[in-house]
């Protein structure tokens, strides 16, 4: 773990180039499972909906948003977490700057997981490279995909196809958000809760 914060990171009009290859989210296979994500409660009511209906057992036990988009994961397991570990995180999103984004599109990656594309995409890119940099051991994705695509998981219904799920969203896109915090969470059938919650600041450099 680096023993320095992050410069303060604010949006910026980066214009990140689309990639053929993402990751997909990790599979229920893969938990528990701990992780930093951004909740998005503009978009909780449509996730949380699907998730009743696809994987209620990892509904959040605390009933904290489920809507998010990750930053980091996985991470130290809760058992490791330490105040060391939540004091540094707080730290370093005390340095970012709250920002606005858009849920803009219905996206698919190859291994048929649906998501939403947020835009733009470059301060979530660059909070993720930020937290790798700090902590060298975790690698997004375990280190299991080159390319980091930010998303907004938004699961299939069963039956659903991608283009009935298209249809339902209609005007309901894009989606206006705005990133306040970050959580450190733990995800686990029947035991997923927020570990601490880290506010963003509230001025720019």
């Amino acid at each position: 773990m680096s023993g320095s914060h992050a410069p303060r990171i604010v949006t910026g009009s980066t214009t990140v180039p689309q990639v053929d290859s993402a990751p997909v989210p990790a599979a229920a296979s893969n938990l528990p499972m701990t992780g930093i994500i951004v909740p998005v409660r503009e978009a909780e009511t449509l996730v949380r909906a699907r998730m009743l209906q696809v994987t209620p057992e990892l509904l959040p036990q605390d009933r904290s948003l489920v809507a998010h988009i990750t930053l980091l994961a996985p991470f130290h397991p809760e058992s490791d977490v330490d105040d060391a570990i939540v004091e540094h995180l707080a730290g370093f999103f005390a340095e970012v700057t709250p920002f606005g984004f858009e849920l803009t599109e219905l996206c698919e990656f190859p291994r048929g997981i649906t998501y939403l594309a947020p835009e733009p995409a470059s301060t979530f890119r660059r909070l993720t490279a930020e937290l790798h940099r700090q902590f060298p051991e975790f690698p997004p994705y375990g280190g299991e995909f080159d390319d980091i695509v930010p998303h907004l998981t938004v699961p299939l219904t069963p039956g659903e196809t991608t283009d009935d799920l298209r249809t339902a969203l209609g005007s309901m896109l894009p989606i206006h958000a705005f990133a306040r915090e970050a959580l450190l969470v733990h995800a686990e059938e029947g035991a997923t809760h927020v570990i601490a919650t880290f506010p963003f600041g509230t001025t720019a450099a």
